[in-house]
Formats: structure tokens, sequence, C-alpha cells
């Protein structure tokens, strides 16, 4: 059984689809339900793929009364500038980086990064299409860059499976989601990861009316005896939710660290004197492609 912790419910939400859901019971049955009305009703109420709930069912209808308060979650900025949750309650979250056709950019990590620690979801980084990394060259200046913030990294080949292995050894326990930039071969991974996934989305894609499964919407899936993978959308483009320039700072530990050290309390780290920031990375104490992350989200985001 791999529903572990469901401390404050009796189910877990698998899939959502507008104000339909599957959840999985206690017994490993997956069944449909509705979200009760007053629930619903509720200001900032959402229920996300993860998320614990209470239901019952009444005759061969299932009713969900009440959703858990949540451990974690993995928030985005969506197209209205509204808070939509990917997914909740996830022991840990892949952020999967393209080493070639595309090359993923550092600041689009950043910003997986920043939405993981935000939501207090410790990240592991996947490094995917190391067959068209030319000498490993890319993938070593990642995990030097990724590694010294205590962040798994794991290179994988999803044409040869090389590398696949290791990752599913670390997912074989608790709940993990996979995010990712559009084209990085997410769907290849779990392809790998799982054996006959496509029959699987078949079947949800019947169910929720979406058509293909490109992917719409985040989906979970049971891996191994006591684990569950998260499906997510492919994404363009990707804004934390939650986040302004006040507390950014607050989600690049390593700046963090030495911002302890500039002049001004409220130095951003641009061209202040005695920024103990800019001071780091002239010395090559702090990657500089750290910073020019911080600095394009800090652009992006509201005073």
């Amino acid at each position: 059984m791999y529903l572990l912790d469901l401390h404050g419910g009796n189910a877990r939400v698998v899939m959502v689809a507008a104000q339909h859901c599957r959840i999985e019971t206690v017994t490993e049955h997956r069944v449909e339900a509705v979200v009760r009305g007053k629930l619903r009703n509720q200001p900032d109420f959402s229920l996300a793929v993860g998320d614990v709930v209470t239901a019952d069912s009444y005759g061969d209808h299932w009713m969900i009364e009440s959703v858990a308060p949540r451990r974690s979650e993995f928030v985005r900025e969506g197209l209205r500038r509204q808070r939509q949750v990917l997914f909740a309650n996830a022991d840990r979250v892949l952020i999967l980086a393209s080493l070639a056709q595309p090359q993923t950019k550092i600041a689009s990590l950043d910003r997986f990064l920043v939405a993981a620690l935000k939501g207090q979801t410790p990240p592991v980084l996947v490094l995917t299409k190391t067959d068209m990394d030319e000498d490993g060259a890319h993938a070593r200046t990642l995990t030097d860059l990724y590694a010294v913030q205590n962040i798994p990294v794991f290179p994988v080949c999803n044409v040869t499976g090389e590398g696949v292995a290791a990752v599913a050894d670390a997912l074989r326990t608790g709940l993990s989601a996979l995010v990712g930039n559009s084209g990085v071969g997410k769907t290849s991974l779990l392809n790998r990861l799982i054996p006959g996934l496509d029959l699987r989305v078949r079947e949800v894609s019947a169910w929720s009316g979406k058509g293909t499964h490109t992917t719409s919407s985040a989906l979970m899936f049971p891996f191994g005896d006591h684990a569950a993978l998260i499906d997510t959308p492919g994404m363009k483009s990707f804004v934390p939710f939650g986040v302004s320039r006040d507390n950014l700072i607050e989600l690049f530990p390593d700046l963090q660290n030495a911002a302890a050290g500039c002049r001004f309390s409220d130095c951003r780290h641009l061209s202040e004197p005695e920024c103990a920031v800019l001071a780091a990375v002239a010395r090559g104490e702090l990657p500089e492609s750290r910073l020019r992350s911080y600095h394009r989200l800090h652009e992006d985001l509201p005073r």
C-alpha cells in the first residue's frame, strides 16, 4: 500500500477535473467524488492532487467533506496571476532539466527551486538527455552548482536508460512529483519508471474528457508498493506564487548568507556600495549565474 501519511483523512486526491476528482481510499480503491458545496464555496478553497481528504459514500456516490491541512505544496502563478497549486504533500519534487534540445536555463531551474523552498518541498535535480551533452561538460557545471546547496543531482539518459535506476531507488518511498519546462523529457522518464503508463494515461484522458494527455493536469500513479509519483504539466514559463521582492532573498539561501554582510539592510544586490553579495561573486565565492537568476526574478516580482 502506497497511500502513506493519511493523518487527517481517509483518502488522497489522485486527480482533479473541474468540480470532480478521483480519490484513493485506505482500501486502495479509486472512486469518483465531488466536493461538498459548502466546502467548495469557502474563501480560498482549492483542491490539488496529493491532498488528504475525508470522504463519505452515499450509495454509489462519494462526497469530499473536508481537506486536511497541507504539510507542503508547490504553487505557481496562473495566467491571471492567481494562486495555482500544482500538487500538495509531496515528500520531494524532481526538477527536470534538459542538457540539450532545448537546454534548460539556470534561471528557469532557480524559479522551480524557489517554489520548492517556498512550499517546503525538498528538491531533487534530474539532468536529462545526457547522450546529447558533449563530454558531460554541462552536466558537471550543473552538478557543481547545485550539489554545494545539498540538492541531490541525478544525470539520466531516457534513450539508453542510463541513470534511471538510481532515480527509481530514490523514489521508493513516499510521494514524489515531477516538474519541468516543456520538452525536458519528463514523459520519457515516467515511461521508463512506470511500464504501461501510456495505457493508464489513456484511461485518465477518457475520464477527464480532456482528450489526449500531454499533460493538462497533475495526475498521481502508484510506484511500487510504498510510493507514488505525480505527473505535472510541462510548462513554457514558470513564476512562483507568493514571492515578493522583500522576501525573495530568503529563497536564495546561498545569497542570503552572504547578504548578512551588506552595508544596507535593504540592499538589492545590484550596484549598492559595500554589497557583500556582489563582493562574494567578484571573489568567485558565489556563482554569478545564481545572482543573475535572482536579478531576473526580482524584476518580474511586484514591489
